[in-house]
């Protein structure tokens, strides 16, 4: 009885599992966000060090597409669209770090991720910001810059880790007898004062 429902609780579980790919590039998002968030501390702790608002640079991402005029040394409504920039592009690129490193866990990888993040810094910085947005590249702080890129860079490399978790966490749901993940919890209720 209790092999039928292990087995029924494997189908299900495999039918519901994340494919590689997408363990993988989930496991890059992850990994990729966490280190957005690392460069838009870096960037706050340095704004907070040049006596600025830490939305200073998260505005001057924002001019992206709402012009010059967001770039003020203060919040404003518009000074989110910068933070969900930075968060939405560097979390797309280290999905696509975690498609191509898979769970391959090699000895530099560290290393290899510090110098991918010093070589998108210079790609973006250099090329890319040039073309889009001019006045990225004129008014950001390019030693906060560099140095988040390259902690993003190291954050990037616990990619195969995250994948290992998320292959885990699929394994041990899938391999849990049929129901336990089911179970709806009682509704407590208080009984009567005790006099």
């Amino acid at each position: 009885m209790y092999a039928a429902n292990a087995s029924g609780a494997n189908q299900q579980g495999q039918r519901r599992s994340y494919g590689p790919g997408l363990r993988h590039a989930l496991a890059g998002l992850q990994a990729g966000v966490l280190g957005a968030l690392l460069i838009l501390a870096c960037l706050v702790v340095g704004s907070l060090w040049d006596g600025h608002s830490i939305w200073l640079v998260p505005n001057l991402f924002a001019t992206t597409f709402f012009g010059s005029g967001v770039y003020r040394n203060q919040l404003l409504r518009t000074s989110w669209t910068g933070v969900a920039l930075i968060v939405a592009v560097y979390g797309v690129l280290g999905a696509l770090w975690g498609c191509i490193w898979r769970e391959e866990r090699t000895r530099w990888l560290g290393l290899y991720g510090a110098i991918a993040g010093a070589g998108v810094y210079f790609l973006f910085f250099s090329v890319l910001w040039r073309h889009v947005n001019p006045l990225v590249t004129l008014y950001a702080p390019e030693l906060q810059l560099q140095l988040g890129h390259i902690l993003w860079g190291i954050v990037l490399a616990r990619s195969p880790l995250y994948a290992r978790r998320i292959a885990d966490s699929v394994l041990n749901k899938s391999t849990a007898p049929e129901g336990v993940h089911d179970v709806i919890e009682p509704e407590v209720r208080s009984g009567e004062v005790i006099r």
